[in-house]
């Protein structure tokens, strides 16, 4: 599946495509010979799909990091061998904690751990030391949550200079007249209008006993790594398709109260609304109660709520479930990326397309109950949900990217990695209750 640098080749992202095709083409049977597909299969494909998915954004990934800058440059020896600087940057973070708080630690096995992780930081620079490792692990660690992201490179990304930021948008419209000879118009002085972001924070702590045996703390980084990447890209897409700042009847929890500290459901709370709650509760005008299985119908019908704002299909873009998506299969305008060659890479998450405009699959849409909102509890929760958005109404700012800072807590012998970062989200109008840019289609059933 891979070429000698470690890059996935043109041949083998067009094997994938051809298996997603073959996927709807094998469902697309079942159906037309009426029998109603069990629901094993249903969970299998879904399974495939995503594996697919996986194989097609490591594929990107790997594309991506040769064409801008190379591959990693990594230890070619010794105890931290296969590592790059990142790795490498959280086992100094480990260390770091401990010579600052040294209580049990042999002083001879920390003096050989630095030792050895300066020299493995040397083999990773190119004989420039460390001092490049400060400003290359956190770049390196963000590009790689960004693109694992499906929902935030959707949209516009800002970065901060200050908290709050503010926007200036484009010019109003301005009157336009017939012209007289040697006659002055009458002129028009556009209205001005600026957006303000608001960056929140997500903070994370991730605490284990602490193991002084270095050879403990290099096996643990890999697993350590790909959960940080995990963690964070899920988070991310999370809070900007749900977020809620109501703690009580959340669009997550309807039913229920959660708080700051509710474990996973506290993030919900960051300090803003996030796409679903636009359709779900600031305009329901928006929103759309399908109550049917899925459709070609069902596209072009919350479409059509978008007014002025759906007529372009290169700003728009639709976000489903798994189980919608997999209904959506068989329907005759549904093109999977197989059909419509390259551009189906054009966005990261994008399996399928409905008259040109990309569809996205994320595994943070949730099923619902059937008013659209994820009930408290979970027993409801069977309903499929399509979110249609046009892009260029929505702008995402990072203030800080990911961070990561390790301390150390004597009195339970533990080491607590803490990760944060803070994000905004801001709706281009102003005015979510009258805003016609998302719109959402609920109650879709079969899923």
């Amino acid at each position: 599946m891979t070429t000698d640098n470690g890059a996935f080749s043109t041949a083998s992202l067009e094997l994938v495509k051809r298996e997603l095709g073959g996927i709807r083409e094998f469902y697309e049977s079942r159906m037309n010979a009426e029998i109603p597909p069990l629901r094993e299969e249903v969970e299998r494909i879904g399974s495939q799909l995503t594996k697919l998915q996986d194989a097609r954004r490591q594929g990107e990934k790997q594309s991506l990091l040769l064409q801008y800058g190379g591959d990693r440059s990594r230890v070619m020896f010794g105890k931290y061998a296969g590592m790059d600087h990142l790795d490498l940057a959280c086992a100094r973070s480990l260390l770091s904690a401990q010579l600052r708080e040294p209580s049990g630690a042999s002083p001879r096995m920390l003096e050989d751990w630095q030792s050895n992780l300066k020299a493995a930081m040397d083999s990773t620079t190119a004989g420039q030391g460390d001092e490049l490792v400060d400003t290359q692990e956190a770049r390196a660690l963000w590009d790689d949550v960004n693109l694992e992201t499906a929902v935030a490179p959707l949209f516009n990304a800002v970065q901060m200079p200050s908290n709050p930021f503010q926007i200036p948008l484009q010019l109003g419209d301005v009157n336009w007249y017939p012209g007289t000879e040697n006659t002055a118009v009458t002129s028009s002085a556009p209205a001005t209008a600026r957006q303000t972001m608001t960056a929140h924070e997500l903070v994370a702590e991730v605490p284990w006993s602490y193991d002084l045996d270095e050879d403990a703390v290099i096996a643990m980084m890999d697993e350590l790594r790909r959960s940080l990447l995990r963690n964070a890209h899920e988070v991310i897409d999370d809070v900007i398709l749900n977020g809620d700042t109501t703690a009580q009847n959340n669009i997550n929890a309807d039913g229920a109260a959660i708080t700051a500290n509710t474990a996973g459901s506290g993030h919900f709370l960051i300090g803003f609304d996030g796409l679903l709650h636009l359709p779900l509760v600031d305009n329901d005008a928006m929103a759309n109660n399908h109550n049917a299985a899925v459709s070609a119908d069902m596209f072009n019908e919350i479409r059509g709520k978008l007014g002025k704002y759906g007529v372009r299909p290169s700003d728009l873009a639709y976000i489903t479930d798994v189980g919608t998506f997999i209904k959506a299969l068989t329907v005759d305008s549904f093109r999977t990326l197989d059909k419509f060659g390259p551009q189906a890479t054009v966005l990261t998450g994008q399996l399928g397309a409905v008259e040109g405009i990309p569809v996205i699959v994320s595994e943070q849409m949730r099923l619902a109950d059937a008013d659209g909102k994820v009930t408290s509890g979970g027993n409801a929760n069977t309903k499929g949900r399509l979110l249609i958005v046009n892009r260029s109404q929505w702008r995402v700012g990072f203030k800080r990217e990911l961070t990561i800072e390790t301390v150390r807590d004597a009195q339970k012998r533990q080491n607590i990695m803490v990760v944060s970062f803070r994000i905004a989200l801001q709706e281009r109008s102003g005015s979510r209750a009258t805003a016609t840019h998302t719109a959402l289609q609920y109650n879709i059933t079969g899923v």
